[in-house]
């Protein structure tokens, strides 16, 4: 695969369905199959009330929030971002995203491919 150009609303978006998630969207923007051989592009939509699960992996995150209020849990720390809030998971780290708004939590979120 070479070049991409799509609108992100032309890629599916999968409900996540794992049992320790609840009210979350996933769209893979760029992945593997696109061609990108180091990161994954993804693109989540959390409703209110929704989390992800609690847990660590031993690759990093970099988020980015485009809308919405949440809460991030990594290690024993907590902060609440926003709109226009950068994210560093580092690797092996602790944790979880809390959508804490009235509102769907939409953020990209960039990961190394892992095997």
């Amino acid at each position: 695969m070479g070049f991409k150009a799509r609108h992100y609303s032309e890629i599916r978006a999968d409900e996540v369905t794992q049992e320790d998630v609840k009210g979350i969207k996933i769209r893979w923007l760029i992945a593997k199959s696109d061609g990108a051989p180091n990161f994954a592009m993804r693109y989540f939509e959390m409703a209110p009330g929704g989390f992800s699960p609690h847990h660590s992996h031993k690759w990093e995150h970099e988020v980015f929030v485009l809308d919405g209020d949440c809460i991030v849990v990594c290690g024993n720390e907590q902060k609440q971002v926003g709109p226009g809030w950068v994210v560093f998971i580092p690797p092996g780290a602790m944790h979880q995203f809390k959508n804490s708004g009235n509102e769907v939590l939409k953020f990209l979120c960039l990961v190394p491919h892992h095997e």
